[in-house]
């Protein structure tokens, strides 16, 4: 199978892009933002108390686990193909 990937809207640290085998167009982020956001919703929730705000830290924590699970694929993509990461990692 083949998959075409359409440039709706090039900017400079995202992209608007309609892959072919999907139905709607899609966002890319550039790695070093989505690492960004991820560290920055990560600091966020370690500064929230799941017993006195359960349901903002549960809503926090989905977004976080969801950021970690794009940067994981993210990450081991780029090892697979020989990239290094544009960020430092600690």
């Amino acid at each position: 199978m083949t998959t075409t990937v359409d440039l709706l809207d090039p900017t400079s640290n995202s992209a608007i892009v309609k892959l072919s085998t999907r139905a709607f167009p899609g966002v890319v982020l550039q790695g070093d933002t989505l690492h960004s956001l991820y560290r920055r919703a990560n600091t966020a929730l370690s500064a929230l108390d799941p017993d006195t705000q359960p349901h903002e830290y549960n809503s926090l924590e989905l977004v976080v686990d969801t950021l970690r699970g794009c940067l994981d694929v993210y990450e081991e993509t780029l090892a697979r193909h020989g990239y290094s990461l544009p960020y430092f990692d600690d």
